[in-house]
């Protein structure tokens, strides 16, 4: 998905260098979670479900590490961005489930994760540095 983005629909993320800053599309990442959220009848076929994973996995795959890195969090923060870290690399390495609906489900866990990082990282860009 494209989404053209202007300088309100990003935010700039600290990276490991000071230096470096990460512009994410708030506007494309909150759309991707919006369509995997989108109440279904019926899990979506295989193919739709292993599109909607690759993008869950780029997105929280910028978020998390950006997050992590940034270094400006309470230790409860930090204790939950580590589990949250755990959790998805768990379901990344594992994949989803065989069953069609367990899979749906499995998705929908990890878009609310995704929505919860964007939530952050939005956030930590806000806060005085």
């Amino acid at each position: 998905m494209t989404t053209p983005t202007t300088a309100d629909t990003c935010v700039a993320l600290d990276g490991p260098d000071a230096s470096l800053s990460l512009p994410v599309d708030t506007v494309g990442i909150s759309e991707s979670v919006s369509i995997i959220l989108e109440p279904r009848d019926v899990p979506p076929p295989a193919a739709l479900r292993a599109l909607w994973l690759s993008w869950l996995s780029g997105h929280i795959n910028l978020l998390l590490p950006a997050l992590v890195t940034a270094g400006r969090h309470q230790s409860t923060d930090a204790v939950l961005l580590a589990d949250t870290a755990a959790f998805v690399h768990d379901i990344l390495e594992h994949g989803l489930p065989e069953d069609p609906q367990g899979a749906y489900v499995q998705l929908q866990e990890l878009a609310r994760t995704c929505r919860f990082l964007l939530g952050l990282a939005t956030d930590l860009a806000r806060e005085p540095r």
